[in-house]
């Protein structure tokens, strides 16, 4: 599946809690406790040795898609776009390959530079 048909078919099951702001919290909110039910399968892997799930992951990572594709989709952001523009800030920040002195030593202004456009 496409991220345009995503977005569209995502949106079908997400309600209008009335206001913008109210339904970019639901979002952000969103994000947030998936993100949390996905550190939690590690954490109990690396503290309890429990199996990691895989199916688990796959849902709670398709959770965490869904609540993204919809803030964008609520404030007309292209999430393609936003997409685009992170390979090219990496591609900045790491013109070869990732290496530790390139991730603390960062052109915090090009990189800048490269989302403003």
């Amino acid at each position: 599946m496409n991220i345009k048909q995503y977005i569209k078919e995502s949106s079908r099951t997400c309600p209008d809690l009335g206001y913008r702001e109210k339904n970019n919290l639901h979002m952000v909110l969103g994000i947030s406790t998936e993100s949390g039910e996905l550190l939690d399968t590690f954490k109990k892997n690396l503290a309890y040795r429990k199996n990691l799930d895989w199916v688990n992951i796959e849902e709670e990572i398709g959770d965490i898609m869904w609540y993204i594709s919809n803030f964008c989709r609520i404030n007309n952001l292209d999430f393609e776009n936003i997409l685009d523009k992170n390979i090219e800030k990496l591609k900045i920040r790491y013109p070869e390959k990732f290496t530790e002195e390139k991730a603390l030593n960062r052109n915090l202004d090009a990189e800048r530079t490269k989302l403003e456009f």
